[in-house]
């Protein structure tokens, strides 16, 4: 019975089904008598189900039932797991029917399916209640991997309503179930499966921009959902590397983001049509091309580029939320992306500030107007005009410590599901990619055991963190920052399994190679704790810094241990060296490993921090 049992739940470990509790294990010592359990069996509970649930109301729910039957999906969601169900009521799908001009019976297999995973979250570990809700997109995408959108109203009365997608009210919230919950809907939920150009086309509001958007045909370059051109070379749902069941990335999903100024803010500006808008964006971009507004060299295209990113964002996933920031910290968030004008940054701030300046003045997101969601993407809607001022973004915006995130550099990991989505694995270790998934943004030899994982409890920079082992040679291409010089840092935990690495910068090898099992204490780096110190650890930080090394940041909280990452001995940064550029562009960081496979890379994230700002820097 030992033996048959540990097989089973390794099994179902393999399908990333986990059971955490010891009714579970009761239940399965009850029920085996046999070795022939099938690998694709699952435990289904006696009690209501998400798939009970709704079969027991056919007062209101019959439609939905029979669509959850007929697609085929009435056992999965029996089954055991965590599913959260927007369900819509037999009234909601009447309006719906009415509306398509069609009926229940002619709605296809394929047709059905596609209702039922639009309503259905599949989690390896969340049921989402309406207490977890936030402004924005839920962290899981629905079985349609697209992201269901939460936004708030209050009536007239006073009565306070929670809205899916900005079309379907919750009625009935928090049904807890035993594989999940279910919030009741009135009507049935319909994800957008157009472009957001074309989504843009349909919006009055936004004539100027969207013309823009046409003028310089940059609405042909975010219509795609899935990179063709990509093959996967797995042909197993999981894979083993280093003894660790991973999952690797099997497909390449697409993603933009686009800002648009509504008409009301351009003309705030002294824009009231798009050759106003021409003469404004040439204030800014010049007049190189200004007859031919495609290339990507006109002022209207950079202007254009300059409002998009190449990655899937709702409003409150551009700046990370989880529990691994300090709590004085919260109000001083912030994230770095490159927008699709090449080499251009754009900086978000806690509240979703674009591009604040000291004095104060940013750019906002409308977020009643905002989280309009297409088939591969979100239009956000802005308060002011955002452009790329050359001035203020290298002397005020950017002239600061920018740090960034492993996970941040590839859009491939947000348009993943990668990016902030590991800390509550179920059923396996973590994930695993080929070499070239990431294209030029993170690229590593076929020698490199990769892998990508996270928790909430490990000390690391927004949870999740790389580790690389294997005669390893990995480049990542990092952010594009003004002309200037800076100090390039990297940040990574010591343990006792790092390797020995020789580091390279655009190229260019630097210093002797680097041993990340060092941790702080050992005389090669002289870490002392700060309540050791008489100044705070000011004197100490000198030391370290003469020995090429500084402490973690304190804004970074490590729940393991209730430390911070500057309080714990092995969070380090490794300062790589001071490096001037002298134009816009990218710059690569590159680590290979020189002494033994079993040698791991840890990377957790970068840093850039301009000269002449290190001796006033923050222990943040």
């Amino acid at each position: 019975m030992k033996t048959m049992i540990s097989a089973y739940v390794k099994r179902k470990l393999a399908k990333g089904v986990l059971f955490g509790t010891l009714a579970v294990v009761v239940a399965l010592l009850a029920s085996c008598n046999s070795d022939d359990l099938s690998g694709d069996s699952y435990y289904t509970f006696k009690g209501e189900t998400v798939a009970t649930y709704i079969e027991n109301r056919p007062d209101s729910f019959a439609i939905f039932t029979k669509i959850v039957e007929d697609a085929g999906e009435y056992s999965l969601l029996s089954t055991y797991g965590h599913y959260t169900a927007f369900v819509p009521t037999d009234v909601a799908f009447d309006t719906y029917f009415k509306a398509h001009h069609t009926s229940l019976d002619a709605l296809t297999k394929e047709e059905k399916q596609q209702i039922v995973y639009n309503h259905i979250i599949r989690s390896t570990a969340i049921d989402y209640l309406t207490k977890d809700f936030t402004e924005g997109a839920l962290g899981t995408s629905n079985m349609n991997n697209r992201y269901v959108i939460i936004s708030y109203a209050t009536t007239g009365e006073g009565r306070h309503q929670i809205w899916v997608n900005k079309q379907s009210q919750i009625t009935v919230p928090d049904v807890e179930l035993h594989n999940g919950v279910v919030h009741v809907i009135d009507h049935v939920l319909e994800p957008s499966d157009e472009t957001l150009g074309s989504i843009l086309d349909q919006m009055p509001a936004y004539s100027i921009f969207a013309e823009a958007l046409r003028l310089t045909h940059l609405n042909d370059s975010i219509t795609e959902t899935y990179d063709m051109t990509y093959k996967s070379p797995y042909t197993t749902e999981f894979v083993n590397v280093l003894g660790y069941t991973m999952k690797p990335l099997q497909q390449r999903r697409l993603g933009y983001t686009l800002f648009a100024e509504p008409n009301s803010v351009m003309e705030a500006a002294g824009i009231h049509n798009i050759a106003d808008l021409e003469r404004y964006a040439q204030t800014y971009y010049g007049r190189e091309d200004e007859a031919d507004p495609t290339s990507r060299h006109n002022a209207l295209n950079k202007f254009v580029s300059y409002h998009m990113l190449n990655r899937q964002m709702s409003t409150n996933s551009f700046i990370y939320n989880g529990v691994c920031t300090s709590s004085y910290y919260m109000g001083k968030r912030y994230e770095y992306y490159e927008t699709m004008l090449e080499n251009r940054l754009i900086e978000f701030k806690a509240g979703n500030h674009l591009n604040e300046q000291r004095d104060g003045r940013y750019v906002g997101i409308d977020e009643s107007r905002s989280n309009i969601d297409g088939m591969n993407g979100f239009i956000h809607s802005l308060t002011d005009m955002l452009v790329y001022d050359e001035t203020v973004m290298q002397h005020d915006v950017l002239n600061k410590r920018i740090r960034f995130d492993a996970y941040s550099i590839p859009p491939q990991l947000t348009n993943n599901n990668i990016r902030w989505k590991l800390t509550n694995l179920d059923g396996f270790g973590g994930y695993t990619m080929s070499p070239d998934y990431c294209g030029d943004y993170l690229k590593f030899n076929d020698a490199s055991k990769f892998i990508m994982w996270a928790s909430d409890y490990w000390t690391n920079y927004q949870a999740d963190e790389i580790s690389v082992r294997g005669w390893y040679d990995v480049t990542v291409r990092m952010l594009p920052v003004p002309p200037g010089t800076y100090e390039i840092r990297l940040g990574y935990s010591a343990r006792s399994w790092g390797g020995i690495a020789q580091l390279f910068v655009d190229g260019d090898i630097i210093g002797i190679p680097v041993s990340f099992n060092y941790t702080g204490e050992q005389p090669q780096i002289g870490w002392i704790s700060d309540d050791q110190t008489t100044d705070n650890g000011a004197e100490n930080d000198k030391m370290m810094r003469n020995r090429g090394y500084m402490k973690g940041p304190n804004s970074v909280y490590a729940i393991n241990g209730q430390k911070t990452l500057r309080q714990n001995v092995g969070s380090l940064r490794f300062i790589v060296g001071t490096f001037t550029f002298q134009d816009y562009g990218p710059h690569y960081f590159r680590v290979k490993n020189i002494e033994s496979e079993l040698g791991e890379f840890h990377f957790d994230y970068l840093e850039y921090v301009p000269t002449s700002l290190i001796d006033t820097e923050d222990k943040d």
